[in-house]
């Protein structure tokens, strides 16, 4: 590596001898303490390669020995200089994009929300940039955790925000609480939820529920206020209800495991191919086709946006080539009850909204087969049950 690495900086050329006396012209290099690399004798001559600090020496051995020596190649760091230097305002140009890229690299430059459905974009980016979220500011200096948090705290009908960064972008990713589609009850608080209320607290509204009492999914919480609301702009609008209503929740999930089964996962292994791809063509550079049996492909796609909705025409194309092989498991009935109760937990998580404290949670043996395991996850919450119903 590093024998490499000083071949390379002090630079090679490779040179082609022609003469009658070569192997007097080798002598008189030699005695000169002239090193010959690689000497290789073909029908032209002697090649050879030498280092460039003594490529000079080498007129006083060629001009006694009337041997005529051609360049063939030229290799190493010095060579590279010397063509860069000829070509300064390139390397100028290219310094200055590469400067610009490195600070447009650390700023925001596209703010995006997934998964909104009922949450308006525009609002949510617009209180994002209240609190410093906004476009052509540097990355590194905001706080995504303490921003999340507040637009959480903003937004009602929000269960949960994450902001994640990826280079220039900025994703917001929202997960809206579930609202009944209940259309007589516009502007009424209503429960996503079955529970038992545990607390209420009305802000606008009145009451139609008290705690301790069982209330179902779409049953009307706080009623909202009689007539309208006069806005700031003199615009007057229905009133609605306001407040919040916590109560115990149960979710459940069960999932079966069998002792014995045949089934194709992944090795582990992964063999990554990478190309090109302008406009609909892919070029591919290196791994075109899988070099494994079974294998699935997993193609990604790395874009240069520079503004807006507006992306660099060449796309960066990785393409990983994962293996996969057929396995035989056999499972001891603790394995498979552990297996199963995983899977019971990861299934009952998906229906809570992220955020909600789980203040119980109950795993049942359901298993009534021999040649399986059914487990079943119950999982107690305390969180708000009050929803705006969808009209």
């Amino acid at each position: 590596m590093f024998e490499w690495l000083r071949i390379f900086w002090s630079g090679r050329i490779l040179f082609l001898a022609r003469g009658e006396q070569l192997a007097r012209f080798v002598n008189l290099v030699s005695k000169e303490g002239i090193i010959l690399y690689h000497t290789q004798k073909s029908e032209r001559g002697m090649r050879a390669q030498i280092e460039l600090a003594d490529f000079r020496r080498l007129r006083r051995a060629a001009r006694r020995t009337h041997t005529r020596i051609h360049i063939i190649a030229k290799y190493g760091w010095p060579f590279i200089a010397a063509r860069w230097w000829r070509r300064k305002g390139l390397l100028v140009g290219i310094l200055i994009i590469a400067f610009f890229l490195t600070v447009l690299s650390q700023l925001v430059l596209s703010i995006s929300v997934l998964g909104n459905k009922n949450l308006s974009s525009s609002d949510v980016l617009e209180r994002a940039e209240k609190l410093g979220l906004k476009t052509w500011v540097y990355s590194k200096k905001l706080d995504l955790n303490t921003i999340a948090k507040a637009l959480q705290d903003q937004l009602p009908d929000a269960a949960w925000i994450g902001i994640e960064r990826h280079g220039t972008s900025i994703q917001i990713r929202v997960s809206e609480k579930i609202r009944p589609s209940i259309p007589d009850e516009a502007g009424n608080l209503v429960a996503s939820h079955a529970g038992i209320v545990k607390e209420i607290m009305v802000i606008e509204g009145t009451p139609l529920v008290h705690e301790g009492e069982t209330v179902r999914a779409g049953q009307v919480l706080i009623k909202s206020p009689e007539g309208n609301t006069m806005e700031a702009n003199g615009a007057s609008s229905p009133s609605v209800a306001r407040g919040f209503v916590r109560a115990r929740v149960w979710y459940s999930a069960e999932a079966k495991i069998p002792l014995v089964e045949d089934k194709v996962e992944e090795s582990g292994r992964v063999a990554i191919g990478r190309g090109i791809k302008i406009g609909s063509r892919v070029i591919m550079l290196t791994t075109q086709n899988s070099p494994f049996e079974q294998s699935r492909k997993e193609v990604i796609a790395q874009s240069l946006k520079l503004w807006r909705n507006w992306r660099f025409p060449v796309e960066g194309i990785r393409v990983n080539h994962i293996e996969l092989r057929n396995v035989h498991i056999e499972r001891s009935v603790t394995e498979a009850r552990r297996l199963a109760e995983q899977t019971a937990r990861a299934e009952v998580m998906k229906k809570i909204a992220k955020g909600v404290p789980i203040v119980l949670e109950t795993v049942k043996i359901l298993t009534n087969s021999s040649d399986s395991e059914r487990i079943r996850v119950e999982v107690e919450t305390y969180e708000d049950i009050a929803v705006y119903a969808n009209p």
